[in-house]
Formats: structure tokens, C-alpha cells, sequence
């Protein structure tokens, strides 16, 4: 038998089984390093377990210093090594035992998506009508071939692991929890962290979806309505059989189909059309928003760091102080985090509502004097380039915060004018939102 006993058993745990298979088979094991070792009389077995009680203690003892030695690398913002995290440039493998991890470098390319995710997920938790969702946020990284350290596309659960972990916002983490400050440059603002934690850990968003459902593959899934006397309900794909061009249909009742291609067709050239008209733009250029009302930023963060200190100033006191009452204890610590998590919400509604300010209107990321030039050159070049250059979600924004688009109830005969399968324009009412 090649090696020492510590190399055949490390564990008390670990030599009994090896005590039944001598029983049983009545072998002789011979160490290499030591001498013989007697597992079939009952003092060798003795002995035995003596030095596997040894072993025990060393390998506990060693694991205890390996904490101890984490927990003080984790309480001085030490790198604790591991794969590469998005956001941060890999580092360099320890030469030895005894070196300490490179500390990571942001990467600028991969640090400005972690930023302009944040900022779509607080924009989205302040207005629905802004930002992204994390499904969202995956379909167009995914889109636009941004993949994970491990080479894989973005998943709701790894974009959301990623947004909460604590070494984007320049801290230590472990097991979940926020330690400290960290020797590492910080991708986003702790404050901005802060808030996005709240959002995503918030119970009442949907577990899995986290907070949208399918994405739409037509322009109005959901925001045309139905024109039918006393209806109103809003339309949605479906019904179509296999080879037959997708429909609109009621959602209240089936007295309303269209055929969707057309529709679509005759809004986006319509839409295309009054877009370059100023007095139908100038509308949706919203006024300067006005400054919150409450405390600043700066004031919340000094609030959240003094209830932050007195939390773990208590929880020392507690420790040094056999005489400390637990109960009164659990009462101070209840009572200071729940005033901790009263200032993160605070943070939190405000850098939400600061992000969903600086998201950009429904209009103000078009290249308008491109769309200009195409549109007054080739209509139906305009509405091609419209498409291939804005994606079908951000199509849908201007859509509604545009018009309201109300497909009417159809009339017997084919009207005046309409080609065979053409579409009858007085079948498609667009109302403008906000045109003088």
C-alpha cells in the first residue's frame, strides 16, 4: 500500500470502513513511509484511531485558518480570486500559495453595459413606460452578440446575479451579503447598487419573467383596440393556420380579424409620415424635469452608513458582553434595520426616478434629419431603412406614445379604390396623442 496513513484516511469517519474491509478480507497494509499499520487487533486498531483523532485535528484546524485568513482578506477588500467576472478584465494565476490575487481591472466596454443595464432596470421599476426589462436587457445583448465570461448568452438568472452582486458596486461579497469596501474601482455607484437590489430582490416582482412576459413580434400586439361599438379591448395576433399570414383578432371577442401585414404597413408609413412633420414632433419633447423633492443623494448615503456602523458597533457590543441581554439585543438590531431599509428605499425611489429622467423620449434617439432625407426621397425606402434601423420594441414605443391606433369595424363590398386584398385606410383610425 503506496503513501502515509494521513493519505488514507484523513477523517475518524473515514477509517471504519476501512477497519470492516480488513475484517473481511484479512489483508496486511503496509505504509511506505511509516511502519506497519495493524487494523486487525484490537490495539492496532487503537492506535489507529488515535492518529486518525490526530488527523482530525490538523485538518480542522487548518480549515479554520483558511477562514480566518479569508475573512480578514474579505475585511481588507482583497481580491478572493475565482473566475472572470463580467465587468472586469481577467487577472493574472497566483505563482504561490502565499501571493494574494491581482486585483481585477474594470473592462470599459463591459462596464458601460453593467451601467446602461442598471439604468434600464431602475428606469423600468420608476415607469413601466422607460427603461428594460431583464429579459429585455438579455434578448438585445443576445442580439448583439454579448456573451458571459463563460462564453454563453445572457439568462434572466445570470444578468440578475451579475446586477446583484456586490463587486460591480466596488464591494466584497460573500455568501449574498455585502462585507465591505473592496480594492477594486467600483463600475457602478454604491447608492445606484443599492437601489438596484431593492428592485430586484423586491417580492412583488414575477419570479422567473421578472416582470414582462413574451416579447411581441408584432407592431401592435396589445396596443391596437378594437373599433366595435362598446368594445374597445385591445387586439392580438392569432388564429392564423399553418401557411396563412398572421391575423389581428379581438381579444373580447372574434367579431373583429385582420390580416396584420397591411395593418402594420399602413400605420408605419402614416406614423413615418407625420414623424417628419415638426408640428406632430414637438409635442413629445418633454420639458426639463423638475428636481425631486427631499433629501439629496449625499444626505441618504450619510444616513444609511451612521445606521450602518451603529448595526455592527451593537453586534460587536453584544459579542464582547456575556452579560448582554439577547432579547434586548434582537429588539436594537430589529429596530436599526428596519430604519436601514426605510433610508434604501428612499435611495432607491430617488436614483429610480433619476434614471427614468434620463431616458431618452420616444423620439429623441432618431436620426430625424436622415429620416427626413430618405422620406422625401423614396416613402417606401424611408419605412425599409425605419425598420432595419430600430428594433421592433423601440418601433412599438413611438407607436404608442404617438397615436392610438383603432382598427374599425369592416364595411360589405370593397370600397372605392381598394385593390383586391388591399387594405381600406377608413378600416384603421389613428388618433394622434399629442398633436396640436
Amino acid at each position: 500500500m503506496s503513501g502515509t496513513r494521513d493519505r488514507l484516511y484523513r477523517q475518524a469517519r473515514d477509517l471504519e470502513p476501512l477497519i470492516d474491509i480488513v475484517e473481511r478480507t484479512h489483508v496486511l497494509i503496509r505504509p511506505v513511509k511509516q511502519g506497519e499499520l495493524d487494523l486487525a487487533s484490537p490495539s492496532g486498531r487503537m492506535v489507529a484511531r488515535i492518529l486518525a483523532s490526530v488527523s482530525t485535528h490538523e485538518v480542522e484546524h487548518a480549515v479554520e485558518r483558511m477562514k480566518d485568513k479569508h475573512a480578514a482578506n474579505r475585511r481588507a477588500g482583497v481580491n478572493h480570486g475565482g473566475p472572470r467576472t463580467f465587468g472586469f478584465r481577467a487577472v493574472k494565476p497566483k505563482v504561490s500559495k502565499d501571493q494574494a490575487p491581482e486585483t481585477p481591472k474594470v473592462d470599459p466596454r463591459e462596464a458601460a453595459l453593467i451601467r446602461e443595464a442598471a439604468q434600464a432596470v431602475l428606469a423600468y421599476a420608476a415607469d413601466p413606460e422607460t427603461g428594460n426589462t431583464l429579459s429585455g436587457i438579455c434578448r438585445d445583448w443576445n442580439a448583439r452578440g454579448i456573451k458571459s465570461p463563460r462564453g454563453q448568452e445572457w439568462s434572466i438568472q445570470a444578468l440578475r446575479g451579475m446586477l446583484l452582486s456586490p463587486r460591480i458596486a466596488g464591494r466584497v461579497g460573500h455568501k449574498g451579503e455585502d462585507v465591505g469596501p473592496a480594492q477594486w474601482e467600483a463600475i457602478v455607484e454604491y447608492d445606484v447598487w443599492l437601489a438596484l437590489r431593492n428592485v430586484l430582490q423586491d417580492p412583488a416582482r414575477r419570479s422567473g419573467a421578472s416582470g414582462d412576459g413574451r416579447a411581441p413580434k408584432y407592431l401592435g400586439s396589445g396596443l391596437y383596440v378594437c373599433g366595435r361599438p362598446g368594445c374597445g379591448a385591445v387586439v392580438r395576433p392569432g388564429g392564423a393556420r399553418a401557411g396563412q399570414r398572421q391575423q389581428y383578432r379581438c381579444t373580447a371577442s372574434a367579431h373583429l380579424i385582420r390580416t396584420a401585414e397591411p395593418v402594420d404597413d399602413h400605420v408605419e408609413r402614416t406614423i413615418l409620415a407625420q414623424i417628419v412633420w415638426e408640428t406632430v414632433r414637438d409635442p413629445f419633447w418633454p420639458p426639463a424635469a423638475p428636481a425631486p423633492d427631499g433629501p439629496s443623494m449625499a444626505e441618504l448615503n450619510a444616513r444609511h452608513a451612521a445606521l450602518t456602523a451603529r448595526l455592527e458597533a451593537l453586534a460587536e457590543a453584544f459579542a464582547e458582553d456575556d452579560d448582554s441581554d439577547p432579547v434586548e439585543y434582537r429588539t436594537a438590531s430589529r429596530k436599526l434595520k428596519e430604519r436601514i431599509a426605510a433610508v434604501e428605499q428612499e435611495i432607491t425611489d430617488a436614483v429610480a426616478m433619476t434614471a427614468a429622467a434620463s431616458v431618452p423620449g420616444p423620439l429623441d434617439d432618431i436620426d430625424l434629419p436622415e429620416l427626413v432625407k430618405r422620406h422625401k426621397a423614396d416613402p417606401e425606402h424611408a419605412l425599409a431603412w425605419w425598420r432595419e434601423t430600430y428594433p421592433l420594441e423601440r418601433r412599438r414605443k413611438s407607436l404608442k406614445t404617438l397615436a392610438v391606433v383603432t382598427l374599425m369595424p369592416g364595411r360589405r363590398g370593397r370600397p372605392l379604390g381598394v385593390a383586391p386584398g388591399g387594405l381600406d385606410p377608413a378600416s384603421v383610425r389613428i388618433d394622434w396623442t399629442g398633436a396640436a
